[in-house]
């Protein structure tokens, strides 16, 4: 899992308000992956406009059921959670240019990963590893 964030970079910046514990989320099919999820083409942008204050608003989320032992993200520096309760999020306001990334993996059950950028959710993934990642344009 440590490879797939380490390859992401970091993009500085200061995140340390990690969060650790789980928080309500959205239901969400986690029965199988979505379309329209970019899945064969290249990364590209989102098309939200950007909130007051200049960047993206952010939201990585891992939907299943039960604990996992960590989940590894990306928003402007890399970071985890340990011991995380599912459902999970993590919100951050994002400058442009950044690659969004989260990973979460389980050793039986399905758990389902997603990035929503502006409201609109840009990639989906679902699996006993479910990886997430979108680069936001410049």
């Amino acid at each position: 899992m440590a490879g797939m964030l380490a390859s992401t970079g970091a993009c500085g910046g200061d995140d340390s308000k990690k969060d650790t514990k789980g928080s309500p989320a959205r239901s969400a099919d986690t029965t199988g992956d979505t379309t329209g999820d970019g899945a064969g083409k290249t990364p590209g942008g989102d098309t939200g406009s950007q909130p007051a204050g200049g960047g993206h608003a952010v939201v990585l989320e891992v939907l299943g059921s039960g604990e996992l032992p960590g989940i590894l993200y990306n928003l402007t520096t890399s970071g985890n959670a340990s011991n995380v309760k599912l459902p999970w999020k993590k919100t951050a306001q994002v400058p442009g240019g950044h690659l969004l990334a989260v990973l979460a993996s389980s050793t039986s059950e399905k758990v389902s990963c997603s990035i929503t950028v502006d409201g609109k959710v840009v990639t989906k993934k679902t699996g006993t590893v479910a990886q997430c990642r979108y680069q936001l344009k410049k």
